[in-house]
């Protein structure tokens, strides 16, 4: 005699996808290759944000402040440190007071030209050799240049391409030098000129 709604001793296979019971088994396979193509999605948005966004060529410092460093600098100057009246479209790059070769008290101005060379003045008071030196690279004699009517050494580091142009008045040495030919040079002695001459001269401050 049979049970009525007993279970029958042997089922049918369950079908493809699913599991005995009849639940839809995961498709393992396909999830992943949903995950990897939607992670592809999003990098791609991701990437082509960071392309449109824009972005600075260069990180641009400030100017240095050359007129209130040399404020500050002149009561610890042997001279008045001058603020050089430099050509439009160049920029300050640094200002300071440097214990240097010898221990020589140093004036240094570091500028970048409108061309983008860079050239710097160093000014000292009973400069030494060695110091002359320093501030040139050790250039070699490279004839004379005269300037407004002042003669100024030429001197050349011709393995760096580097220059200077050299003159000592009343105890004070001025070296313009720089990776920039002699005209440039020029400009800076001259603007240096200017700047001594709105200052009342390069002698020592008051006290």
């Amino acid at each position: 005699m049979s049970t009525t709604g007993s279970t029958p001793a042997h089922q049918a296979p369950a079908p493809p996808g699913e599991d005995p019971r009849g639940v839809p088994r995961t498709r393992r396979g396909g999830n992943v290759q949903s995950m990897v193509l939607s992670m592809a999605v999003i990098l791609g948005l991701v990437a082509v944000v960071v392309w449109a966004l824009p972005r600075p060529s260069s990180i641009q410092q400030p100017p240095a402040d050359v007129a209130g460093t040399a404020a500050g600098a002149g009561a610890e100057l042997p001279f008045t440190p001058p603020v050089p009246a430099v050509p439009q479209g160049w920029t300050a790059t640094s200002a300071q007071v440097n214990r240097s070769t010898d221990g020589v008290l140093t004036w240094h101005v570091g500028y970048r030209t409108d061309e983008g060379e860079y050239v710097a003045l160093e000014v000292a008071r009973d400069a030494t050799a060695a110091w002359q030196r320093a501030q040139t690279g050790g250039g070699a004699e490279d004839g004379a240049l005269e300037v407004d009517g002042q003669q100024w050494e030429r001197l050349l580091q011709e393995d760096r391409g580097r220059r200077a142009l050299v003159r000592t008045e009343d105890g004070v040495t001025v070296v313009a030098a720089g990776q920039a030919g002699y005209p440039v040079l020029v400009e800076l002695v001259r603007a240096t000129e200017a700047g001594w001459a709105a200052a009342g001269g390069q002698g020592a401050p008051a006290p």
